[in-house]
């Protein structure tokens, strides 16, 4: 028998970082102290696997099988996982072992206490700094944006600062929940910064933003950080590199990316931290509709998931009835469970019920792009597509930044037959929030519309890459099994087809298209029948 390798423990250590298998996060300490960063599920499986190895060589194929079990993925899968765990955690740790796989080079040690004995004495690790017992007095949901440190940048761009720090301002301001320091007050600091926990504390907030403009010859280097004041730690980072004479672009994509990452550092923060214990009923509530928003925005989309959110959030509105968010959890929860038939509710029954809760949760709070976008979502799959677009359309202009409404326009554009502008709007959904967990729709509209465009090689690519964000994800076998019988691999349509068998709403050419009819526009109702054709030339049942 062979033997089995011990459990990991949880977190163990790997040079400078403290990996958090449950978390899905690592932390650094020494030289590293200070930086958090979330992986993905799989990239942390994949961590798992070679940490669990002890050095060994695992090859390419078990780590597939490993990190992938059940499903069709390509190696391209395994290397872009590869590359995120690289680029987090530097590139000497895991080696490329050509022909035969990958390993891990840095030696796994338990964590704290054990880890003292085997740290340099000049280097000891830094414990993390105790959390005050006292919240921020603007909140736990409180920013300040510092003015963009300018190096290199001449005269003529000097208005960029400024520009950009207010723009920052505007868009967090409009963030339900979030206190934002005014762009007056932030003004007053100027290039030269105070140490950002320090500032948090004067200025009474939990976080601080602190950025750079540097110019590199025709470039423009873009940094971006966020320091939580209340524990002295960098909690996000960015960098972008965009060509100078494209400044114009830089705002809107530094704003746009800033501003979805905290709404994803703060709900994630508060589903941990808030005190669900207490005796307000309205702290409570809120606390119950930030874990149920974790659930749907942060988390893939699986039955699992879903069954926590709508639990979740109707506890937070039966403790709260005018909590907005509560109301948009539970319909955006009640849409997933219709559309993925993950319930036995008569279909139209739980769509209604949904169309009404999100009615419910815009009406509390109309300033909430959240809200319209499960509006559409609802909308869209009553058939009611020209409202879904306009709600959309009023959800950019509350938060021109709101990345998920590019990709869901993209699906009403690519199924108008507008491919290119489905394409377009799609980049721009990726360019505004590259590691968005709703990027899966995003991919599969990519997919959808490279098959409409009789490029089923494109058209499977994207289907992988949809599946590393999300396995469960049933549309992307839906393309997968039509771009690889298109492709004249029949072997390899029908593992498609045999994946799709397990997923109700695609379970059969039927089930496809009651899934799918209603959110097409009429005059390309022929894409949708070639689609189709697709999966029955495939082997996928009638009924």
């Amino acid at each position: 028998m062979r033997p089995t390798s011990p459990p990991l423990p949880d977190p163990f250590v790997l040079g400078p970082w403290h990996v958090h298998l449950a978390l899905d996060e690592v932390a650094g300490w020494g030289p590293q102290a200070g930086q958090v960063h979330k992986l993905e599920p799989r990239a942390m499986r994949l961590l798992a696997v070679l940490a669990q190895a002890g050095g060994a060589v695992v090859r390419a194929d078990d780590l597939l099988d490993a990190v992938w079990p059940g499903l069709v993925v390509t190696p391209s899968s395994l290397y872009d996982a590869v590359a995120q765990l690289r680029k987090v955690l530097g590139p000497d740790h895991i080696a490329t072992v050509p022909r035969k796989g990958y390993r891990l080079v840095t030696p796994v040690l338990p964590a704290q206490p054990a880890v003292a004995s085997v740290q340099p004495a000049a280097t000891p690790a830094l414990p993390e700094p105790a959390a005050p017992t006292t919240e921020p007095r603007l909140g736990p949901r409180s920013v300040a944006v510092l003015p963009f440190v300018m190096r290199g940048l001449p005269d003529s761009l000097s208005f960029l600062s400024e520009s950009l720090t207010g723009a920052l301002i505007s868009e967090l301001s409009r963030q339900p929940g979030l206190a934002v320091v005014a762009l007056g007050t932030m003004l007053t600091f100027g290039q030269k910064h105070p140490p950002p926990h320090a500032l948090a504390a004067d200025l009474g907030v939990r976080f601080i933003v602190d950025g750079q403009l540097e110019q590199r010859e025709e470039t423009l280097h873009v940094g971006v950080q966020v320091v939580d004041g209340r524990r002295s730690t960098q909690t996000w980072a960015d960098e972008m590199t965009l060509p100078t004479q494209a400044w114009h672009a830089t705002a809107s994509v530094v704003v746009g990316r800033l501003a979805r990452a905290l709404r994803f550092e703060l709900n994630d923060l508060a589903s941990r931290e808030a005190p669900v214990s207490a005796s307000d009923a309205e702290m409570q509530a809120r606390a119950f509709a930030a874990q149920a928003w974790v659930q749907l925005y942060a988390r893939p989309q699986t039955p699992d998931t879903n069954e926590r959110a709508t639990r979740l959030a109707r506890s937070a509105v039966a403790m709260s009835p005018e909590l907005s968010q509560g109301w948009m959890c539970l319909a955006y929860a009640d849409w997933r469970a219709s559309n993925y038939r993950w319930s036995d509710e008569p279909r139209d029954e739980q769509l209604a019920r949904a169309l009404a809760q999100a009615e419910r949760a815009v009406a509390l709070d109309p300033r909430d792009p959240d809200a319209h976008y499960v509006l559409s979502l609802a909308a869209r799959n009553r058939g009611q597509r020209q409202r879904a677009d306009e709600v959309l359309r009023h959800c950019l202009r509350l938060s021109s930044s709101y990345a998920p409404a590019y990709g869901l326009l993209a699906l009403s554009l690519e199924r108008h037959g507008r491919h290119q502008e489905a394409l377009a709007y799609c980049d721009k959904a990726f360019e505004l929030s590259p590691l968005e967990p709703l990027r899966v729709i995003w991919h599969w509209v990519r997919a959808e519309t490279c098959l409409a465009l009789d490029d089923p090689k494109t058209a499977l690519d994207e289907v992988e890459r949809g599946l590393a964000v999300n396995p469960s994800y049933g549309q992307l076998y839906v393309v997968g099994a039509a771009a690889a019988w298109r492709m004249g691999s029949a072997g390899h349509a029908q593992e498609w087809v045999a994946a799709l068998r397990q997923h109700p709403a695609f379970c059969s050419v039927e089930a496809v298209r009651a899934t799918f009819e209603r959110t097409f526009d009429p005059a390309c109702i022929g894409q949708l029948e070639r689609l189709l054709d697709s999966l029955s030339d495939a082997g996928l049942a009638p009924r």
